[in-house]
């Protein structure tokens, strides 16, 4: 990517790095005036520790040893009359003041008072090389003279050439190098926000920014997994509240269809009886009788199939809350088992009960006590003449356990899937609304447990656990 961040600041590196390269390049080429000027100022500094020295004390050897080691040449002083008075070099016995230039610029010197030094590269005393030469006037009287040679100042500036040309091209790729990665690292985290972001825009919110760093990178990062965090939440509340409306329309259409369909036939025959009477067909006060336990009948079935159509559809809006209190489920159950127990003995079914005592649960008394009743209704139903029925009741650490077996037909096993639906009634018995079992896992789903039904040697049984 050519417009990348990282692309972008190796450029400007680069950029600085040749700006300052240039700079090192362009003043190697004046590094023999750099070079003179320096030595100048440091034989000017020479000449003033000298001149005010001389003023309150004779110099001695180790002062001028360091004198000349400051300048690193050699140091010449004169008499007013320009005779030798002190001199480093090895070839004073054979110097002579007759180099043109350095007299010109004594006598320049002499007529102006206010000018107390001067400089110049010329000729040195031996005529051998050119040399800087600074001459300056003393206090005490006489002249202070300066030398170094130009051939050790090039020298130098040879060495200084090499050192900046090298220095040059390792600054150039050891800073290539270092801006490379230092670049990777600073665009890496964001890259992996930009990536993360358009994972979000595609609205997947499972990619997070894995970046902890305390920095202004780390702060965007956790910024924008908290975007990432809250706009998830927001749309997953936002696609249960619209599978909500789904199921809720859903289950319109289908309490529409399941009640007309249910209560077409006890109205085909409220309809039909009550025009029997109003025709005066059943003239017999018998037939009459007939006829008006026949519109009872189909009028109380219609009643409580509405009553748990309402219920089941309460449960299932999700609009339904559940009041839990602690309730002793042991006597619960036996409670609602007695109230069975004439129909039991009418039918003489059997009934073996093994219920723990005392076993308390969390939860909703009057629907738990509705999920039993229901249960109960459902195994009377379908249970065999002269036949069995077992309730059993377990407890464990963190749950309970209800299994309800009856004996009598077992359910196919490609029904036993289905028996939990609304109006789901076997092909082979019509026996009621077909709502019981579909009330009784809307009632265990909202108390977080679960439900079940197996076929057992010679009947049927179900089972629903709950948490305690």
């Amino acid at each position: 990517m050519k417009n990348s961040i990282r692309y972008k600041l190796f450029a400007v590196f680069l950029g600085l790095l040749t700006i300052f390269i240039t700079i090192f390049l362009i003043s190697s080429f004046f590094l023999d005036d750099i070079f003179i000027w320096e030595n100048k100022r440091i034989m000017e500094d020479a000449y003033e520790k000298f001149d005010n020295t001389s003023q309150n004390r004779n110099i001695n050897e180790g002062d001028l040893i360091e004198l000349v080691e400051s300048i690193g040449g050699n140091i010449t002083i004169l008499t007013p009359e320009l005779n030798l008075k002190i001199s480093t070099s090895r070839y004073e016995d054979n110097i002579n003041f007759t180099n043109i230039d350095i007299i010109e610029q004594i006598e320049i010197l002499k007529r102006d008072e206010d000018k107390k030094f001067t400089s110049m590269v010329t000729e040195n005393i031996r005529g051998d090389n050119k040399s800087i030469f600074f001459i300056g006037k003393l206090k005490a009287g006489g002249y202070f003279i300066g030398e170094k040679a130009i051939k050790e100042i090039q020298t130098s500036t040879q060495i200084a050439r090499v050192f900046l040309g090298l220095a040059s091209i390792g600054t150039l790729l050891i800073g290539s190098v270092i801006v490379y990665f230092l670049s990777k690292k600073l665009t890496k985290p964001i890259t992996e926000i930009t990536q993360v972001a358009g994972e979000i825009s595609k609205l997947n919110f499972d990619k997070k920014v894995n970046i902890n760093s305390e920095d202004e990178i780390g702060l965007l990062a956790s910024s924008i997994n908290n975007i990432s965090n809250k706009l998830n939440k927001v749309l997953k509340e936002l696609r249960d509240d619209i599978e909500r409306e789904k199921q809720l329309e859903k289950m319109r259409r289908n309490f529409i269809s399941n009640v007309s369909h249910e209560l077409k036939t006890p109205l085909s025959m409220i309809a039909g009886y009550t025009e029997g009477l109003k025709y005066n067909i059943a003239k017999e006060k018998a037939d009459k009788d007939y006829y008006y336990d026949v519109i009872i009948d189909e009028t109380d079935k219609m009643n409580l199939l509405i009553e748990e159509l309402l219920e089941l559809s309460s449960y299932e809006s999700g609009n339904f809350s559940i009041k839990k209190e602690n309730i002793n489920i042991s006597d619960l159950l036996n409670n609602t088992i007695e109230k069975y127990k004439l129909k039991l003995n009418e039918r003489q079914v059997k009934l073996n009960l093994k219920i723990k005592e005392n076993v308390y649960i969390k939860a909703d008394k009057l629907r738990i006590e509705q999920v039993i009743t229901n249960f109960l209704d459902n195994m009377i139903k379908y249970v065999d003449q002269d036949g069995h029925m077992k309730i059993e009741l377990e407890e464990s650490e963190n749950n309970i356990k209800l299994l309800l077996y009856n004996s009598g037909e077992k359910i196919e096993e490609s029904e036993i899937k289905n028996i939990w639906e609304s109006f789901y009634k076997a092909e082979k018995s019509k026996k009621g609304t077909g709502l019981g079992l579909s009330i009784i896992r809307a009632i265990i789903e909202l108390h977080g447990g679960s439900y079940g039904v197996e076929n057992k040697d010679y009947g049927v049984e179900f089972f629903v656990t709950l948490p305690k």
